[in-house]
């Protein structure tokens, strides 16, 4: 068959799928070719920009599709995501997939299962507490999150704390994971890469859902959402005790989203409320209290937080002929709450306020896209004993081209942004400004129409954070220099191949980061628990990235996932502090490495996913992982090592009637109970009398939890 748009020009690349199972995508033609068992199935058609289409067909016979334009997903397809032909390296993650996975958990440990990535929770529960993600090594304040264009990170410190925002993913109709510096986006640059969020399509008709679950270390849940027509809303409620000791939380959201068309445009709001009341478990543990009580929390039940955040979207989409459309967005963000540690009670409060305007046009083979984007950013910063405040205020604006002529598609795409920051407190400092241009360019070659290969180079630079200017401090003591820290800046480079039949997906690529400054963490915590970080001259990320699946048969498909990485900072000085015998501190001393790993960076991450579907109602499977050791610091002393860990985690979902289902989460189902994804160490020498020195130190680590189970009832009508 083929699929078309309204207008009757192929679409490239929509996903073909039977019965709800992954299937084939459109070449450069539109055309496909799927085989259908006996007997009448459901083919589902869908590419990001249009709305899926659901067909009854047959083993015999041609079928023509046309699918109609989305307009509301324009900002998204124009300003943020990448294309299925666009030459950079990425993961869809598309709706089916997000049911079948979600089972409660934050959305960086949703997203584990990609290429690169590694991720853990504070509290050790997979639901519970503030959770985090690395990609390629690179932490997640690096790493650029947006829901519908709209950045979920604070513009001074670049941390997206979904914990504020939980059960999200219930909401999501997909999500793209860009890995390298992939295409402009708005918020900080994608520096490991960014994670792109859309919200759940506005369809016809009116259904109601509702889920409810419980499960281990107190974790307990209760969602409801209603869609009607060009209204959706979603209210969540979930609790955990978190499985380190004095790591509960509590929390809810409210989400909303509706649309009303106006002729040729549509005007359409997405937003949510969420808040969060917890016990903090920011410290890790150290080793040899581990040993003995896998559970402990360095912090006290009187260590807690409380926190909201609210989000609104509003955007204006209109087609405007001849192959020519427009998004104009205001966006309103903010995070405001307090924490309680070491007997002071912290509080935060900022407001994020934007505006972005993109165009897009084709013309024949060339697609030419346009946009500009402006924020500003407050936060005010107290505790019992001071008050200051930051502004940060941005201006971006990109350009991007793209040229699809039988088998080649160019692509071409420049940013420049400008972000100034000015600080008001105890004492004066002289604000900053800086300007980038952050370049890419890349081609795809379709060697066939099951098969291509890609290639790309890009440059992203971006700015310090707020904590890395004042080197961790809440309350700036000192007048810092804030051209102390340069900006840091990575040369990117990808290369891969990619094949598709009715069977299989396979996808490889090579990539090359190279940092010019980089602003590494040193593998130490500031007093509020952020990462110290600092520049080092040069450093670099490289490997391979396989992500390939097999239906075996009609019933069994297998998940391959697996990245093999060398990683290394050329030269890294570390500062120890220096105690005598009796344990008095004397001095401190830098120690230069040289050809080290960076840390928390494992060099393998393998994961391998089994799922098999006897019949429509029952579906079962399995994920197995294995982790790589990494370094808990910049030394690659072998003392201080995050070890590798197995983890095997399974699922069994059944439907007990056409709109109730039953399904069972087993995590770490071998119940390893040293699975450390994550730490960080405290170094120092001790000085004898003779003067020689001894180096020593204490490994710190986050534990995950052993085996647990989450049971959840979904019921739709």
């Amino acid at each position: 068959g083929s699929v078309h748009d309204s207008a009757g020009q192929p679409i490239v690349g929509a996903s073909v799928a039977i019965d709800g199972e992954r299937g084939v995508v459109t070449d450069a033609n539109g055309d496909f070719e799927i085989v259908i068992p006996n007997d009448i199935h459901m083919l589902r058609f869908s590419h990001p920009g249009f709305q899926s289409q659901l067909l009854h067909v047959t083993p015999r016979g041609l079928i023509i599709v046309n699918l109609q334009p989305v307009l509301a997903e324009t900002m998204i397809v124009s300003g943020i995501r990448a294309d299925a032909e666009t030459p950079v390296t990425k993961t869809n993650i598309e709706r089916d997939e997000i049911e079948k996975q979600y089972h409660g958990q934050d959305i960086p440990l949703l997203l584990r299962d990609a290429p690169s990535i590694n991720a853990y929770t504070e509290s050790g529960a997979g639901g519970s507490g503030y959770s985090y993600i690395s990609l390629r090594g690179v932490s997640p304040t690096r790493i650029n999150f947006t829901l519908d264009g709209v950045p979920l990170a604070d513009s001074e410190d670049f941390g997206t704390y979904f914990a504020d925002f939980p059960d999200l993913a219930r909401s999501l109709q997909s999500i793209q994971i860009q890995r390298g510096v992939g295409t402009s986006t708005v918020g900080s640059p994608s520096f490991g890469g960014s994670v792109n969020l859309q919200s759940i399509d506005l369809t016809e008709g009116e259904h109601t859902e509702a889920a409810v679950g419980g499960g281990s270390y107190g974790g307990k849940f209760a969602s409801a959402a209603y869609q009607r027509n060009n209204l959706y809303a979603r209210f969540s409620l979930i609790e955990s005790d978190g499985f380190r000791d004095n790591s509960g939380i509590r929390q809810h959201n409210l989400f909303i989203s509706a649309a009303k068309p106006l002729g040729d445009a549509l005007l359409k709001f997405t937003g949510f409320t969420g808040h969060e009341n917890q016990q903090l478990a920011f410290y890790a543990t150290d080793a040899d209290t581990l040993k003995s009580d896998l559970r402990a929390n360095p912090l006290t039940p009187a260590d807690k937080d409380s926190f909201g955040y609210d989000l609104g979207n509003l955007q204006y989409i209109r087609a405007l002929g001849n192959n020519a459309d427009m998004t104009a967005s205001v966006y309103y963000q903010r995070g405001y709450g307090w924490y309680d540690l070491s007997s002071y009670r912290y509080g935060l409060d900022g407001m994020l306020l934007g505006t972005l305007v993109t165009y897009s046009k084709t013309s024949g083979a060339l697609k030419t896209q346009l946009g500009v984007h402006a924020n500003r950013f407050k936060r005010d910063h107290t505790r019992d004993d001071y008050a200051n405040y930051g502004v940060k205020n941005e201006l971006n604006a990109f350009a991007k081209a793209s040229y699809d002529r039988e088998r080649w598609h160019l692509y071409g795409d420049a940013q420049i942004r400008s972000t100034d920051f000015r600080y008001h407190g105890d004492v004066h400092i002289d604000p900053i400004r800086w300007t980038f241009f952050n370049p890419k360019i890349g081609a795809r070659y379709d060697i066939s129409s099951r098969s291509s290969v890609y290639a790309s180079a890009g440059m992203s630079t971006r700015e310090p954070t707020r904590n890395d200017l004042f080197l961790g401090e809440d309350n700036a003591s000192v007048a810092h220099d804030l051209n102390a820290v340069r900006p840091e800046r990575l040369y990117d480079f990808e290369t891969g191949w990619d094949y598709r039949n009715d069977r299989i997906a396979l996808t490889a690529n090579v990539y090359s980061m190279e940092f010019r400054n980089e602003i590494a963490s040193t593998g130490e915590l500031s007093d509020i628990g952020l990462l110290l970080r600092r520049n080092v001259d040069r450093s670099y990320r490289r490997g391979i990235e396989l992500d390939a699946e097999w239906n075996a048969t009609p019933t069994v498909r297998l998940h391959t996932i697996a990245n093999v990485s060398r990683n290394r900072i050329h030269e890294w000085t570390q500062f120890y502090d220096v105690y005598d015998e009796a344990g008095a501190f004397i001095d401190s001393k830098p120690l230069r490495f040289r050809g080290v790993e960076p840390l928390l960076t494992p060099s393998v991450i393998l994961n391998q996913a089994i799922d098999y579907t006897p019949s429509p109602r029952v579906s079962t499977g399995a994920v197995a992982r294995w982790v790589g050791r990494s370094f808990l610091d910049n030394t690659n002393d072998a003392d201080f090592v995050a070890p590798s860990f197995f983890t095997l985690d399974a699922n069994v979902s059944v439907a007990v009637t056409q709109g109730m289902r039953v399904a069972l989460q087993l995590n770490n189902a071998l119940n390893n109970d040293r699975v450390y994804p994550s730490g960080y160490s405290y170094l120092f020498l001790t000085r004898e009398a003779s003067g020689a020195e001894t180096p020593g130190g204490i490994p710190y680590y986050y534990p995950q939890a052993t085996r647990n189970a989450m049971v959840t009832l979904d019921v739709k009508f």
